[in-house]
């Protein structure tokens, strides 16, 4: 988050605004529940600045998230800061002192919250009562609480602007309530465990707090009128636009909420916002086209608004009296709306820049645009799994979020932040050919797109992510005419120098373009362990239809997520693989592109994978049964259930604890060990596992251009299988499992020599 040039001031302007107070961190522990949401990304990143720049013992901060609206990305990356992946209302706990809480965890906005209203109510109520337990257990300094405007409802004119000790104009049943009842339930239980058990507890209301950092996408007010503005589209204003508001910038906030932790004012409820003059949502929006200066963009009042913003539901002023915070804290709002909007603008625009390249995080589903992925298992930061170093660069590994998450809607498991794919796939270091297992595995397919298809020599194959031409080679030498997409310069040279005909770049229209001006249109269209690398599958399935005949087949192999989900083969996830796939997601997806699955094999490859042949919709080829009967085996196996997935990442962490046991437990005994196999699952798996040189020395490949190289992340030295001749380690870690048999029959000299052969997971054991 704070790579924003705007970010990085706020930050150092609360930071500034903080100096008397910050020495109270000094060696301290602080929690925040919510730390991945738009008010906790900032509290992190304010400690985590005072921690490098002002603190002279820096204090350790755990954050708290489940990620249904909050984003792992956002969270500063340091030593001093660990990420607990937890739902605060549900019973956890935690080793060490604390010295104090932030409950920030809620779901606020109304988009969200009206998707997961039984996890807004729970984290209000049974999330507040834990934190307030834990804040007994580990006798904390203070504990703030944050509440919400919201508490007060509808408020009488008379009591605007609202002071602390209104008691508000509420429903308890209203669209509304399941996050305006949690806050009041909240505020309720703070101040019963004050009373009761003495904790030092405050609470803060906050006021429309906007700023850099917001979810652009979250339907709340500030981001809708920005967003819209600057695509020139229509402003949606609901009910009668006369509704008004004051707005806060996330700033000011975020120095008031430091003030009131660190005050001696337990028992208190604090305002916190802006009481500058309250506008109405017609003149907001006229101020935001103004300062976006788009002369397309145009507010319009939104007939038949929703249930939240009816008159009577939606409040029709909301602006705060600041005199309690003013009088005793010194709180005094410095940024103007005008300021803080201008500021806003300017990092919406380059949010909204990054996003339209399609990498960093991921805001919904690439298959049906659902925003509420849930989190299945976090692999940390980590590198690129196939960008190797040299032993020049071994320092300069570039790490990414590694977070598995799931669709509730179309079932697609996939990755939720998209690393550049032009640092993954420009230099590639992954060749097909340099294995017996996958020779003859696409010798295999050649032979069965040529007998079921009746190609010949005037049929067109066309492979998407050709590799170096293995399978294309296999298709040539029985006349068919071949022509393969890769976008890996360096591979590219090694297929033409093969004489397999490869076009370098991407999957794109003008590629699909040149290939039909040329050639004419495909008979068959393969994509061979390349699909889950894609993120924009719909438009890559909308060039497939372009290029392909009428009768054609688009035939995929993907890495079966269920082969992935039971025999535990997380390693298998990694930048690269944005998506996992379920021949459940993959019909959903097929569908809505107009396309259909005629037939489908499960193939051995890459520890399980999904050969799936696809043809235009209405197209000769006749539906398969085994098509319906991997779906209902799917649902079966529990695919279309979260709990499936909660309970994968279980054994994933319970695999990492296993074999690092076996680890040091070899270490221990004096025992050398070393690794056979290098590909990007074993990146995955070492770095997850937190094994580096000092653990595994170096790692023997067969693949040639890996030799001399570096394993990013941990520094594990490659090397060739001559170095095993001259060395003599007493175990082998086979981090190439999917090739196991192969590497064992190549290496039966070794074990001869009394050199053990070891399978890392589900848990280690000797081959």
């Amino acid at each position: 988050m704070t790579k924003s040039r705007i970010i990085q001031e706020d930050i150092r302007e609360i930071a500034n605004e903080l100096k008397e107070v910050a020495s109270r961190l000094n060696n301290k522990t602080v929690f925040i529940s919510g730390g991945a949401g738009f008010l906790g990304r900032y509290l992190v990143a304010t400690l985590d600045y005072l921690n490098r720049n002002v603190l002279v013992h820096p204090c350790k901060v755990i954050v708290a998230d489940t990620f249904i609206s909050g984003q792992r990305d956002a969270i500063p990356k340091s030593e001093h800061i660990s990420l607990l992946q937890q739902d605060v209302s549900k019973p956890f706990r935690i080793d060490g002192k604390i010295d104090f809480i932030l409950h920030a965890a809620s779901i606020a906005s109304p988009i969200f919250y009206n998707k997961f209203r039984m996890e807004t109510i729970d984290v209000g109520v049974l999330g507040t009562r834990n934190l307030l337990d834990l804040a007994r257990e580990k006798n904390v300094e203070s504990f703030l609480f944050f509440s919400s405007s919201e508490v007060y409802g509808n408020p009488d004119l008379a009591h605007i602007p609202t002071k602390e000790d209104y008691n508000g104009n509420v429903s308890c049943i209203g669209p509304r309530a399941c996050y305006d009842e949690p806050k009041r339930i909240g505020e309720t239980l703070c101040m019963t465990y004050a009373e009761i058990h003495n904790l030092p507890v405050k609470i803060v209301r906050p006021f429309n707090i906007f700023g850099p950092g917001m979810r652009l996408d979250d339907g709340r007010v500030v981001s809708n009128f920005v967003v819209s503005a600057m695509k020139g589209e229509k402003i949606p204003i609901y009910g009668d636009g006369l509704n008004t508001r004051t707005f806060c910038y996330i700033s000011d906030a975020i120095t008031a909420f430091f003030l009131v932790l660190f005050s001696d004012q337990n028992r208190e409820v604090f305002n916190v916002g802006s009481d500058e003059q309250e506008l109405s949502m017609k003149h907001f929006a006229d101020i935001v086209i103004g300062l976006v200066q788009n002369d397309k963009a145009r507010a319009h009042l939104v007939e038949g608004a929703n249930v939240m913003y009816q008159q009577n539901v939606d409040p029709q002023r909301r602006c705060p009296d600041l005199t309690k915070i003013r009088t005793k804290l010194g709180y005094r709002p410095k940024i103007s709306l005008i300021s803080g909007l201008r500021r806003f603008i300017i990092w919406a625009r380059e949010e909204t820049e990054r996003q339209s390249h399609g990498y960093g995080p991921q805001k919904a589903c690439r298959i049906c645009a659902n925003p509420a992925l849930l989190p299945i298992v976090s692999l940390g930061e980590s590198p690129l799994a196939n960008n190797l170093l040299t032993a020049d660069n071994k320092n300069i590994a570039e790490f990414y979020p590694l977070e598995m998450v799931y669709c509730p809607t179309c079932h697609l498991c996939q990755l939720s932040y998209v690393a550049p794919p032009e640092k993954m796939f420009k230099h590639y270091v992954y060749v097909t050919s340099t294995t017996e297992t996958f020779k003859h595995h696409f010798h295999e397919l050649a032979h069965t797109l040529i007998e079921q298809f009746n190609l010949n020599k005037k049929s067109l194959v066309v492979d998407i992510g050709s590799n170096d031409g293995l399978l294309l080679n296999y298709l040539r030498e029985s006349g068919v005419r071949i022509i393969g997409i890769e976008p890996a310069e360096n591979i590219v040279e090694i297929a033409r120098k093969n004489g397999i005909d490869t076009i370098c770049d991407f999957f794109t229209e003008s590629t699909v373009n040149d290939i039909f001006r040329i050639k004419g249109k495909a008979d068959v269209i393969t994509a061979n362990n390349v699909f889950a690398h894609i993120n924009n599958i719909k438009d890559v399935v909308k060039n497939v239809k372009l290029l392909l005949k009428d009768n054609g087949v688009f035939c995929i192999e993907v890495q079966y997520l269920l082969d992935t989900i039971q025999k535990l083969t997380f390693d298998n996830i990694y930048h690269e693989h944005l998506s996992y796939y379920s021949l459940l997601a993959l019909d959903e997806f097929f569908k809505r592109n107009d396309m259909e699955i005629f037939y489908v094999q499960q193939v051995a490859s890459h520890g399980g994978s999904l050969r799936v042949y696809v043809h235009h919709k209405g197209a000769i080829h006749t539906i398969q049964p085994i098509v319906a009967e991997i779906i209902a085996r799917e649902r079966q196996a529990g695919l279309d259930r979260y709990e499936t997935y909660q309970s994968f990442a279980q054994e994933v962490y319970a695999i990492r604890t296993r074999f690092k046991n076996f680890i040091n437990a070899v270490r221990s005994q004096g025992k050398r060990i070393v690794g056979y196999g290098a590909p990007a699952k074993a990146t995955t798996f070492l770095n997850f596992c937190g094994i580096d040189k000092n653990s595994i020395e170096y790692i023997i490949e067969d693949n040639a251009l890996k030799h001399g190289m570096i394993v990013p992340g941990v520094n594990i030295p490659i090397v060739s299988r001559e170095h095993l001749e001259r060395d003599r380690p007493d175990y082998i870690a086979v981090l190439a499992w999917n090739f196991a048999d192969e590497i064992m029959r190549n290496n039966e000299q070794q074990k001869k020599r009394g050199i053990k052969f070891v399978l890392p997971h589900p848990e280690p054991k000797i081959l």
